[in-house]
């Protein structure tokens, strides 16, 4: 697994357990796949918004909304 596909992150505004929780109880996936995965449970696909992209070229920080049903959670994503 890649730095960029493993990356880290932070959540905001929604109930989900945290990140490191998830990956903890699902060595091997990334936050995308484990994401993607909930959605195919409950047939939804994530809805991926890029709110906001800064940082220097070789350290970027990415904001994203991440959408999954009637769920949004505001995203900070550490390549």
């Amino acid at each position: 697994m890649s730095e960029e596909e493993q990356g880290s992150g932070t959540t905001t505004g929604c109930r989900l357990p945290s990140i490191e929780q998830m990956l903890a109880a699902n060595p091997g996936k990334t936050p995308i796949s484990l994401l993607q995965e909930y959605g195919t449970r409950i047939g939804k696909t994530p809805v991926y918004d890029l709110l906001k992209a800064e940082g220097q070229a070789h350290q970027p920080n990415f904001t994203f909304r991440v959408t999954v049903g009637d769920t949004s959670c505001t995203v900070l994503f550490l390549p």
